[in-house]
């Protein structure tokens, strides 16, 4: 299968074989939207500052790009060529910067969200593939996956202040906001690093499923779920004792995965769900399935806009953005 994720990603996040369906594309009239961007689309991010939406794509044809995206009009606003590898994106609430970082240039890019110019280029670990922004200290976590450990940059002087050494393949970030914790899951240790932003060290390690990937906090009910994309399930954990408290199938190849806040639900992408390539959505009051959404192929990256309560989905395969009413 010629696509993205990262050729690297791709080993780690879609170890069961995948085949990709065809689907439908009459789906614009169903679920809103359709929006082409450049080549491979994989992770997406929301800027609530300029109400834009910022797509990293991995092979735009002419070089490695990240695409901006109005959610008033639809329409690209910008692209921006980055480094080899776009991957995982963050918005930087404190600076109106977009951080972004490239599996194949071992760099976290730094975009202004005004002018659309890289502003800086930071050296991480080995294949970085995920990016979180920590409000709490103003500060930005980086897993790099080959080097099992998390950059963690300061986003006032843009440089490494520190290094923590965390399980095999670290993966998916995301920044619990109750407890001021960074969560980072291990795709090749089957669990959850859980780390003190104040201490900078790993407080807990918490086994889930078969090669996590996507991980999200749920601020309605302070708790974090977590994709294991071998598993073909979502695991929920408790931020206040670390146990995971149900474990909830979705389709296959779950990958990435978002709280919605205003419906308090969360999102899951397929990547392959079998019969179709599909969202799955869970209640976070009953941790059960409600729904499946049909997407374009390979839904990979999921974001929630907040300025219009829709959800944003990559459809890495398809090269679009399917764009969902909330």
């Amino acid at each position: 299968m010629s696509a993205s994720p990262p050729a690297n990603l791709k080993q780690l996040c879609l170890l069961a074989f995948v085949t990709v369906l065809s689907v439908t594309s009459a789906l614009s009239a169903a679920y809103g939207a359709t929006i082409v961007v450049g080549g491979n689309p994989t992770d997406i991010a929301f800027d609530p500052h300029l109400n834009e939406l910022f797509v990293s794509n991995y092979d735009s044809g002419s070089g490695n790009s990240v695409s901006a995206i109005s959610d008033a009009t639809y329409g690209m606003t910008a692209s921006t060529i980055v480094g080899i590898g776009p991957a995982g994106l963050a918005f930087d609430p404190h600076l109106n910067e977009v951080f972004l970082v490239c599996e194949g240039s071992n760099q976290a890019f730094v975009i202004s969200d005004t002018t659309d110019k890289v502003i800086g280029r930071i050296t991480v670990g080995k294949s970085p593939v995920g990016v979180a922004f920590d409000s709490h200290r103003n500060e930005v976590f980086v897993s790099n996956f080959r080097s099992d450990t998390v950059s963690v940059i300061s986003d006032t002087t843009n440089t490494v202040i520190a290094t923590i050494r965390v399980g095999n393949g670290p993966v998916g970030v995301a920044f619990d906001p109750h407890l001021n914790e960074i969560l980072v899951t291990n795709f090749q240790s089957n669990s959850l690093s859980v780390i003190s932003d104040l201490t900078n060290i790993v407080t807990e390690t918490i086994p889930v499923g078969s090669y996590p990937h996507g991980v999200t906090y749920d601020v309605n009910r302070n708790e974090i779920f977590v994709a294991n994309e071998g598993s073909g399930t979502v695991s929920v954990i408790s931020d206040a004792t670390d146990n995971v408290t149900a474990t909830i199938p979705v389709g296959s190849n779950p990958t990435n995965v978002v709280f919605d806040q205003h419906l308090n639900e969360v999102f899951v992408a397929d990547y392959d769900s079998g019969a179709g390539n599909t969202l799955s959505v869970i209640s976070d009051k009953t941790n059960s399935l409600t729904g499946t959404i049909i997407v374009d192929n390979g839904p990979y990256g999921v974001a929630f806009d907040s300025n219009k309560n829709e959800l944003f989905v990559t459809n890495n395969v398809s090269g679009t953005i399917s764009v969902i009413p909330g």
